[in-house]
């Protein structure tokens, strides 16, 4: 594959409890205190700049910046950080407007704490629902007026760590995987009418057929599995080559996306399996005549961990254990030597996380604040990248999904 030159992308980290820094001062709890904020950009020197919040006479509190950076507040949770040195000018970075703390208590000591691995929202019932460890699977309510701990309903039946969490296209059911080695599917009210069994190893994520008769499912056992709901059964089966272990799964909806792989094949639907090592095999789950899969590699350095697909400009987005993203078309993945793929990175840090929102790449790394990047493309279809918000908050910790 042709090779691709890395593009740095600078990125902020700014103190994760700012806000509370801030009330404290415009409340009187204290006069003055210093909040940081850093800046980073691979083959430069970082910047650690400090603003000094103080309260004003008549109320409120006043940012005055130092050592190399800018910052000006302009709502409540949002601001403007510049660092000169690194050509970072006014990126709006943004504090969460609500936080929700699922209610999860440890069963013994040697339960781990709460981790999300993931989760979705539901638009048409304002519903959240995460998956942690040892089969903790929540349904919670959102809106700032939601009363968390009361309207919570627990989806209880895995006893391993809830891996994958969807929602059905209408909103009203629940797909979920475990490492207990089961798929359930469950509805709003907690009741689990099915369970799906089959695979050897942890399913590792799901795809839904149209309004959900079927599903597909990855695993670790390098298989993809076609199921029928109705009859909680399973209907085919294929193995990655070597079975190699399955990380994401992504959907191909239509033969418009079908043809865009330029593989010669016409169906309905089209799968992607992307496994670990970067590699990526097409199946077609609804197809009658048995037709070898296409094998693809990515040739991205460091191990796959997520994918993201955007369905309306067809492209896909990996991300990899090297710190690096990888953006390419989908008609470009067969043609890798014509059509390198746009590389970026944060950091050296794994990334963790990818989501497509509004046209927009939601990013999440082992290390440093996640962020919303804009994508342009020229008329030669290449890809330019930018930081559009950091997204603050959060202390030193990754993150590990987004729903929106």
């Amino acid at each position: 594959m042709a090779s691709s030159e890395v593009i740095s992308v600078p990125y902020i980290d700014i103190q994760h409890d700012a806000l509370a820094v801030l009330d404290d001062v415009e409340q009187g709890t204290v006069m003055r205190e210093d909040i940081w904020i850093s800046g980073y950009k691979a083959g430069s020197s970082s910047v650690h700049g400090k603003a000094r919040v103080e309260m004003q006479e008549g109320g409120g509190a006043s940012l005055t910046p130092r050592d190399g950076v800018n910052v000006e507040r302009t709502s409540k949770t949002n601001f403007l950080v510049s660092v000169p040195a690194l050509q970072v000018e006014r990126l709006p970075v943004r504090f969460p407007r609500q936080v929700i703390y699922p209610p999860y208590q440890k069963k013994t000591s040697l339960t781990p704490a709460l981790q999300i691995n993931s989760l979705a929202y539901s638009s048409t019932r304002h519903k959240l629902v995460v998956g942690g460890p040892d089969g903790y699977c929540a349904l919670l309510p959102t809106g700032q007026e939601a009363r968390v701990k009361e309207e919570t309903v627990l989806l209880k039946g895995h006893v391993g760590d809830v891996l994958d969490v969807k929602f059905f296209p209408s909103g009203e059911v629940i797909l979920t995987t475990s490492s207990d080695l089961s798929i359930r599917i469950f509805g709003l009210d907690g009741a689990n009418p099915r369970t799906l069994k089959g695979h050897h190893r942890a399913p590792t994520s799901t795809a839904i057929l149209g309004v959900g008769k079927q599903i597909l499912s990855g695993s670790k056992d390098g298989t993809v599995r076609l199921w029928d709901i109705g009859g909680a059964r399973e209907l085919r089966a294929w193995s990655t080559e070597g079975r190699a272990p399955v990380e994401a799964l992504v959907l191909l909806d239509g033969p418009a996306a079908v043809a865009e792989l330029g593989l010669g094949v016409e169906d309905e639907w089209a799968v992607l399996a992307f496994t670990q090592a970067g590699n990526v095999e097409v199946f077609y789950p609804t197809r009658k005549a048995e037709s070898a899969p296409g094998r693809m590699a990515l040739g991205v350095a460091g191990q796959l961990v997520t994918v993201a697909y955007d369905p309306e400009r067809k492209i896909l987005a990996t991300g990899h254990s090297s710190g690096v993203v990888s953006l390419r078309h989908l008609s470009a993945l067969k043609d890798g030597e014509t059509s390198p793929p746009t590389l970026i990175r944060r950091n050296e840090s794994p990334v963790h996380s990818l989501a497509w929102a509004e046209g927009d790449l939601l990013m999440g790394t082992a290390a440093g604040l996640p962020c919303r990047l804009g994508l342009r493309e020229n008329e030669e279809g290449k890809m330019g990248v930018a930081v559009k918000e950091e997204l603050a908050g959060w202390d030193a910790v990754g993150v590990d999904g987004f729903a929106s």
